[in-house]
């Protein structure tokens, strides 16, 4: 699945541009219970803001994520049904996990490609629209050259 600005449209604080590839993600379900992604966030930003994913909620209230740092670097900013946010940095060789109801985006804040692998049960679901509607409370920025995280 390969998501281009125009399928980002309403995330960034400004229009990308509609045909720019913001990121990849390649799903394989070998285990029965476990889905894996491998997530390819091409570098750059849509003004000053840093390339992202959509992020999202689990369905499923139960269910956690983790990811994998192979290539890169990024952050992954989670917040809960409450407001509470946070940010956990991922490079290559760092787990990180999304505890069961948190939301979370992974941001590029490098210059290549930023790849992870995630795990998450195959009946986790994907629920976007909250953040499609409400946004994430945090945004990251390039200010004076430097990867920032503010408030939205």
């Amino acid at each position: 699945m390969t998501k281009r600005g125009k399928d980002m449209a309403g995330y960034y604080a400004k229009e990308p541009e509609p045909e720019a590839v913001i990121y990849k993600v390649y799903e394989l379900d070998c285990t029965g219970d476990i889905l894996l992604a491998i997530t390819e966030l091409k570098p750059g930003k849509v003004g000053n803001e840093y390339h992202m994913t959509k992020g999202h909620f689990h369905e499923s209230a139960g269910a956690g994520e983790v990811y994998f740092g192979l290539k890169g670097h990024g952050l992954i900013l989670l917040q809960n049904k409450d407001g509470e946010a946070r940010e956990i940095e991922l490079t290559a060789g760092i787990v990180a996990c999304i505890p069961p109801g948190w939301a979370h985006r992974s941001v590029n804040t490098g210059e290549e490609d930023f790849i992870f692998l995630a795990g998450f049960p195959k009946d986790a679901g994907h629920d976007y629209d909250v953040i499609k509607k409400e946004g994430f409370n945090k945004r990251v920025l390039e200010i004076n050259g430097n990867a920032t995280v503010v408030p939205r």
